[in-house]
């Protein structure tokens, strides 16, 4: 059977941040494998000022990487391709609280039974900062920001004084709300999933290995770590798939990760990020419902996962774009 050639469209923004560097990449990567094989591409640089105009760039199927600071532009173009009625891959209006805001994510796999470290949320109108009955030692992050961004080794904090201290650091830096969790020692595993309704993929888990200097430092996927090519924690943690796990562990966090990708409402793929304690059992920490997908990031767990099942990465666009599309079409 013949192959459809599509059109997509692909939005993004443009900033100066390496995680915004990341996205530039990765557009470029994606929009190079679908040439290669044989869709059109056009790629818009979206603004404040031509976000409207965007909205009607022609395409079958459209990419939402418009992840400004503020997620303002992100929202409105989400908004305006779910408004219009055009074929968007990854989640849609009911995803996007917790695409965005991790305090929203959090509230909710607590409300579905879904296991997540014991967390607190606190605002600039909290009148106390206080751990309560969670243990320490805790990580403390901001709730409205992706990609590592207001982590570091010195968000895991253990006194009191140093938790009050971190919180009041993060809400002066950052808007939104902070969230403070148990910090959970052991294994950090990215699951990524495609698909939609019952018919996912799960694909190879993909462990964040933590080696060198992280022998004597808290094994957290920092900022720097993620990003940052001059630190020692770019250097000595690496994404690696597939994850060696026995069986009755690697079926909890497949059984979690189905779980989490429903409750959620995610669509097309998603890739949920966990730690697995000593004891084997996995607490989601996150889930990033518009993942990295670069192909010139060479630590990129979703792609990883990806490779370790023997796709290529044209091979993987290509499945992703399959899923969307068959998603609208039928």
């Amino acid at each position: 059977m013949q192959k459809k050639t599509l059109s997509v469209a692909i939005l993004y923004y443009s900033g100066s941040h390496e995680d915004d560097q990341d996205t530039i990449t990765g557009v470029k990567g994606i929009a190079e494998s679908l040439s290669r094989t044989g869709h059109r591409v056009t790629k818009v640089i979206v603004t404040k000022k031509n976000w409207k105009h965007a909205l009607m760039t022609p395409g079958d199927i459209v990419f939402n990487f418009v992840e400004d600071d503020t997620w303002e532009l992100y929202g409105k173009i989400a908004d305006g391709l779910e408004r219009l009625g055009r074929t968007q891959v990854g989640h849609d209006r009911s995803g996007f609280p917790y695409a965005i805001c991790k305090a929203s994510l959090k509230h909710m796999l607590k409300k579905k039974g879904i296991a997540t470290p014991k967390f607190k949320i606190f605002t600039e109108h909290s009148k106390t900062i206080r751990p309560g009955t969670m243990q320490f030692p805790i990580i403390i992050k901001p709730s409205n920001q992706h990609a590592g961004i207001g982590i570091s080794q010195r968000s895991v904090v253990t006194t009191k004084s140093a938790f009050r201290h971190q919180i009041k650091k993060i809400l002066a830096a950052y808007q939104g709300h902070v969230i403070a969790e148990e910090y959970v020692p052991g294994r950090e595993i990215h699951v990524t999933i495609l698909g939609n309704s019952r018919r996912l993929i799960v694909l190879p888990y993909c462990e964040i290995r933590f080696r060198g200097k992280f022998r004597k430092h808290w094994t957290i996927y920092t900022y720097q770590a993620k990003w940052d090519r001059n630190t020692w924690e770019y250097a000595d943690a690496w994404a690696g798939a597939p994850a060696i796990l026995n069986k009755a562990v690697a079926n909890r966090i497949k059984n979690l990760s189905r779980r989490a990708y429903h409750a959620l409402h995610c669509r097309d793929i998603a890739r949920i990020d966990m730690r697995v304690n000593k004891k084997g059992m996995p607490f989601i920490v996150d889930v990033n419902m518009n993942p990295s997908i670069n192909y010139y990031d060479d630590q990129d767990a979703t792609l990883a996962s990806a490779y370790a099942l023997g796709w290529t990465y044209d091979q993987f666009i290509e499945r992703l774009l399959a899923i969307t599309y068959k998603r609208m079409s039928g």
